[in-house]
C-alpha cells in the first residue's frame, strides 16, 4: 500500500511538473509603476514569458512598505502561478520595522531566486548650489533642520540608506516618505524635497536629463554605468549600500514549481536581449540556486536589521 502511494505521489509530481505552467503566471510588484522594481520585474516578465512558453503578467499592488503586495503572494494559492517580485523591503526590513506584519517571509514566503543586485546613488534637486556630495553636506550643515529627503516609503531601503548617511556627515534632515520612487524623484525634480537616496537606474536618466544632481555613488567602488560619478567614500562618507531582486511564491508551492520558476529565471537572465536591457536599466543580473537564493534571503534578512537598528528605527 506504501509503495502504491508512493508511486502515485510521484506519478501527481511528475504531472504537475509536465502541466506547469498551465496558464498566465501573476508577478507582484509591491510598489507603484515606473519605479526600479517595477523597470526591471517587466523586463525579466518579459523573458520569463519565453522561457516558460506562457504568458507572465506583471501587477501592481503597493503600500504600507510593500507589505501589501508581499502578503497577497503570501496568501495566494500555492501553485506557482502568483508570484512576488521580492525587494530587501519585503524580507529584510518589514520584519524589523512592523510590529503586526501580516506574514512572516521566512515561513509564509519561499525564495525562487535570485533577479539581480544594483548599486544606490545620492540625488540632489537642481535648485541647490551643490554638485558633488561633498558640497551638499557643507550645505546641509549650514541649513541644520530645514532640508527634506525623500524616500518611497517608511522603512525602505531608501529610507534607511539616507538615515546611514545622515549619521555618517552629523547632518539633520527631515525624511518625507512618498509611495513609491517615482513621485520622490519626481519632488527632488521640482525642488518640494532637497534629496534621495535611490538606485542609480532610477537616477541616471533623471540626471541626464538635468532633473536632478547625481551626486555619488553609495557603492564599494565606481559604477560602470556611471563611471564619472563618485563614490560616497570617495567623498568622505564611509557609506555603502546596495540593493537586490527576487522571485517568491508561497511556501507551500510544490518544490517542481519552484524549480522550473528557478531555471526560467536563470535562463531568461541568460538571455541576451534580458541581460542587455537590465544592464542598460543599471542591474546586475544574477544566476542562482534556490538553495544559493534562500540563504542569500536569510544573510540579508540579518544583515538589514542590524543596519535599521544602527540607523535607529524602531518597529511601529
Amino acid at each position: 500500500m506504501r509503495k502504491l502511494t508512493a508511486i502515485l505521489l510521484l506519478t501527481a509530481s511528475g504531472a504537475f511538473a509536465q502541466g506547469y505552467p498551465d496558464r498566465p503566471v501573476h508577478v507582484v510588484v509591491p510598489f507603484t509603476p515606473g519605479g526600479n522594481v517595477d523597470i526591471v520585474a517587466r523586463i525579466v516578465a518579459a523573458g520569463l514569458t519565453e522561457e516558460l512558453k506562457q504568458s507572465v503578467v506583471v501587477e501592481n499592488k503597493p503600500g504600507a512598505n510593500a507589505s501589501i503586495g508581499a502578503e497577497y503572494v503570501a496568501r495566494a494559492k500555492p501553485d506557482g502561478h502568483t508570484v512576488l517580485f521580492g525587494t530587501a523591503e519585503t524580507h529584510a526590513l518589514n520584519p524589523h520595522l512592523r510590529k503586526a506584519l501580516p506574514y512572516d517571509p521566512l515561513k509564509d514566503l519561499a525564495t525562487v531566486g535570485i533577479v539581480d543586485h544594483f548599486p544606490f546613488s545620492i540625488v540632489a534637486s537642481p535648485k541647490l548650489p551643490v554638485s558633488t556630495l561633498a558640497e551638499f553636506v557643507k550645505h546641509a550643515k549650514a541649513n541644520d533642520g530645514k532640508l527634506n529627503f525623500a524616500s518611497w516609503g517608511n522603512g525602505s531601503t531608501s529610507q534607511i540608506a539616507f538615515e546611514q548617511i545622515k549619521q555618517a556627515t552629523g547632518t539633520n534632515l527631515v525624511h518625507v516618505p512618498f509611495q513609491g520612487a517615482a513621485p520622490a524623484i519626481a519632488a527632488v525634480a521640482a525642488g518640494d524635497v532637497q534629496a534621495f537616496a535611490v538606485p542609480l537606474s532610477v537616477a541616471r536618466p533623471q540626471a541626464a536629463g538635468g532633473r536632478v544632481k547625481l551626486l555619488a555613488v553609495i557603492s564599494d567602488k565606481r559604477e560602470d554605468a556611471a563611471p564619472d560619478v563618485p563614490t560616497a567614500k570617495e567623498q568622505g562618507v564611509p557609506v555603502v549600500i546596495s540593493g537586490w531582486h527576487i522571485l517568491a511564491v508561497p511556501a507551500a508551492t510544490p518544490q517542481e514549481a519552484v524549480a522550473r520558476l528557478n531555471r526560467a529565471l536563470n535562463a531568461a537572465n541568460a538571455r541576451p536581449e534580458v541581460r542587455e536591457r537590465l544592464l542598460k536599466a543599471g542591474v546586475q543580473p544574477a544566476s542562482s540556486t534556490v538553495s544559493d537564493a534562500q540563504a542569500m534571503v536569510k544573510a540579508e534578512h540579518q544583515r538589514w536589521g542590524e543596519v535599521a537598528r544602527k540607523a535607529g528605527l524602531q518597529p511601529n
